[in-house]
């Protein structure tokens, strides 16, 4: 086995030629089509003008990057971010989560508390970085935010979204960048809204009855531990998995739940949903 070391600095994109790796990185990472993908024009722009641009750098080499603009929702500013990056050469190594840190330190800076993006529900990767890494909670999801999409990355699937919402100051937030984790005990106990059996397939897949009246303050939703796999290999398993979840979470978040933890045992991932007055661990 051959192991890399490598320096990685993190640091604001600067040049033109590094908004221009950018681009080049999401189509190399999410199989987008040019005519997608966001320009470097567009980028130099989006950072003149109250947004930011930060790359994880390997000697000249841009190997990741995350970027996003201010928003605002009509009582508050916020930043939005659009878009995180890591080549697949330097994925697992905690660089994605490096970024986010500088940009929450960026944000900061500008006299700003939020930060909100958006994120497959079923990606199960993402799920752990955004809730139990970096302390976000969920409270909306968006059917088929991105519209139909022949990417890699959307599987043909239907693009729906979580909003994130990272309160960058929030004690939940403060104590994981302390290294402090999220913690709930015998989470497993808590009523499961879904039931999930092993198809022939070797893929979990969700049976029909979905329980949409738990009345506990607390319960769990079952997603796939790698939709990716099964978009690749079984893309109608992969679609009734869009819809079915979509049918749980919505109506529970419609309900007053908020999605605040994410959990994985014996290779399941469940997100836990509480419909508690005031978020633990809020600002």
């Amino acid at each position: 086995m051959i192991l890399y070391v490598v320096d990685i600095v993190i640091r604001d994109v600067e040049k033109f030629s590094e908004y221009e790796e950018c681009v080049r990185l999401q189509i190399e990472v999410w199989g987008f089509k040019e005519v997608y993908a966001v320009p470097a024009m567009e980028l130099v722009a989006e950072c003149e003008y109250g947004g930011l641009c930060i790359g994880a750098f390997d000697e000249d080499k841009l190997v990741g990057f995350v970027c996003g603009f201010t928003g605002w929702d009509g009582t508050r500013a916020f930043h939005h971010s659009h878009m995180l990056a890591v080549l697949p050469d330097y994925r697992g190594r905690g660089f994605g989560e490096k970024l986010k840190w500088a940009q929450r330190s960026r944000v900061l800076d500008k006299g700003l508390s939020l930060v909100n993006w958006t994120f497959d529900p079923l990606q199960a990767h993402n799920a752990h970085l955004n809730i139990n890494c970096l302390g976000c909670i969920v409270r909306k999801y968006k059917i088929n935010l991105y519209g139909e999409s022949d990417s890699k990355l959307h599987g043909g699937l239907p693009t729906d979204r979580f909003e994130a919402e990272w309160e960058l100051s929030c004690e939940r937030v403060t104590d994981l960048k302390k290294g402090k984790p999220l913690d709930r005990p015998r989470w497993q106990q808590l009523p499961r809204s879904n039931r999930t059996v092993y198809g022939e397939s070797g893929f979990l897949t969700c049976e029909e009855e979905l329980m949409l009246n738990i009345s506990e303050s607390e319960l769990l939703v079952e997603i796939p531990g790698s939709i990716t796999d099964m978009m690749e290999s079984d893309p109608g398993l992969a679609l009734d998995w869009r819809i079915k979840t979509r049918r749980l979470l919505v109506n529970y978040l419609d309900k007053g739940y908020w999605i605040i933890g994410f959990h994985n045992w014996k290779e399941r991932s469940f997100y836990r949903l509480s419909c508690t007055p005031r978020l633990p661990g809020s600002a």
